[in-house]
């Protein structure tokens, strides 16, 4: 009886943290979405703004992937495509795409060192990047300079990193431990 207490206990504290996790992410991705739309400055800049909330998905995706299920990524790109006037669903579905191949892989990083995350997940940042180059393209809408369009990549992937110091520090969602893994129901 005792014991059986104990595991509904534990249920419980997991679910709770489970959604707390879901809401700090959906209300970090709102603060970001609304930084965004805030007008900073009326100089033009020589960097473009890098893409916060890419890297906050991929740092998420890559630490606690139950943080973030599909239906929520889902919403908060889309209304980002809505907000920002990209074409609906097009960034969001590739996006979708990016980060569930890297949650796939989120296992080969849990004892890994950081700079081979931040390549792998630089590279599938760069291929997405493409990929949204080569739909627009196909389709005969607008495509900025490819010149831009990788310096955007590149302040993109500069800013990880940061991304992932403010998720694991601040925000304290930090990488599964292989115990962890196994409560879970995760890929050892």
């Amino acid at each position: 009886m005792w014991q059986a207490t104990r595991l509904a206990m534990i249920g419980d504290a997991l679910v709770a943290r489970l959604w707390l996790g879901r809401l700090v992410v959906l209300g970090v991705a709102a603060a970001i979405l609304f930084i965004a739309l805030v007008p900073l400055g009326f100089t033009p800049r020589f960097l473009p703004r890098p893409d916060i909330l890419l890297c906050l998905s991929f740092a998420v995706a890559l630490r606690r992937p139950e943080f973030l299920p599909v239906w929520l990524l889902a919403a908060i790109f889309l209304l980002a495509d809505i907000l920002l006037l990209r074409p609906p669903g097009l960034w969001t579905a590739i996006v979708i795409l990016a980060i569930e191949f890297a949650r796939n892989q989120e296992y080969r990083f849990r004892e890994a060192v950081f700079p081979f995350e931040w390549l792998f997940v630089a590279g599938i940042m760069f291929l997405a990047m493409l990929a949204n180059r080569l739909v627009l393209t196909m389709v005969f809408l607008p495509v900025p300079g490819f010149g831009s369009e990788m310096l955007y990549f590149v302040v993109t992937a500069l800013v990880y990193p940061i991304v992932v110091a403010f998720v694991s520090v601040v925000l304290r969602i930090r990488k599964i431990s292989p115990d962890e893994a196994v409560l879970l129901g995760h890929r050892l």
